[in-house]
């Protein structure tokens, strides 16, 4: 998921299936307020946040975009997904930065972007699919 400064989620991308959460837009402001809660509160960025099967990991790029990925808890590899992220940002920049600048909360502009991140996810991070939930 990659969200906005005002938590706004402009883009998600489901790997295991089609079907598009019904209330991404919910989740996207819920991890809005907890990173915002832990730099205001604890002057730090939250970088990953573990459940019992799965990690959520948070990354922040110098755009102020946020990149939310959920990810096995096995196979977490923090270097890789820095990587990746830092690749799909820049990327996702690079396409839509006529858009963003006069961006009026049309999300649906942004959905073509699933074809550039199936093409980043297969070039040559050989570590991220295994660090992201694939396969059910």
């Amino acid at each position: 998921m990659l969200i906005n400064q005002a938590g706004i989620a402009l883009f998600y991308h489901n790997f295991l299936s089609d079907e598009i959460m019904d209330d991404h837009q919910s989740l996207a402001s819920y991890f809005d307020v907890i990173c915002r809660f832990t730099k205001e509160n604890f002057k730090e960025s939250l970088k990953s946040l573990m459940l019992d099967n799965f990690v959520f990991f948070f990354y922040t790029h110098k755009s102020h975009l946020h990149l939310v990925l959920k990810c096995d808890y096995k196979n977490f590899d923090e270097k890789t997904l820095e990587l990746f992220s830092e690749i799909t940002i820049n990327a996702f920049l690079i396409k839509y930065i006529g858009i963003l600048e006069d961006f009026n909360g049309e999300i649906s502009l942004f959905k073509s972007f699933t074809d550039d991140l199936e093409e980043i996810v297969n070039s040559k991070l050989d570590n991220f699919r295994e660090s992201l939930i694939l396969k059910n």
